[in-house]
């Protein structure tokens, strides 16, 4: 969680802020909205920094988490991939990879551990994409 932290932090302190990105910031608003409207359909009080799954976790498959299954790590990656530009330099993408990189062995992580919580989670992540949506079957034929 702490290599998530510093990597999203480092991409967004290390944007140019002067003048203010403003197309970037604009480009970013889907992956802002993503992660806001998963933070309302858990419940801001029920939001848990670490990946556990406890008793009182319950399984959301509305709202956002009916488009990805992990919507948050999505709009993290949106907003920050946005904010490499137009400043790309190897290091920043580099950070960007890596931030891809735990957020996807975090997701991984929460889902063997879903699995084992929720029966139905199987099917959920047949049938949803993980930080990208699924296309329906119609339109990948």
């Amino acid at each position: 969680m702490a290599a998530q932290f510093v990597l999203a932090a480092a991409i967004v302190l290390s944007a140019s802020w002067n003048p203010v990105p403003w197309l970037q910031l604009l480009l970013a608003v889907p992956g802002i909205a993503l992660a806001i409207s998963a933070w309302a359909a858990v419940g801001l009080r029920k939001l848990r920094v670490h990946p556990t799954v406890t008793e009182k976790t319950t399984l959301v498959t509305s709202g956002p988490y009916a488009i990805v299954r992990h919507p948050m790590y999505s709009g993290l990656l949106w907003f920050t991939l946005m904010l490499l530009f137009p400043t790309i330099t190897p290091w920043r993408v580099a950070a960007w990879v890596a931030l891809t990189a735990v957020l996807v062995i975090k997701a991984n992580y929460e889902e063997k551990m879903m699995s084992a919580r929720f029966p139905e989670y199987p099917h959920y992540m047949q049938t949803v994409g993980g930080l990208i949506p699924k296309f329906p079957k119609i339109l990948r034929d």
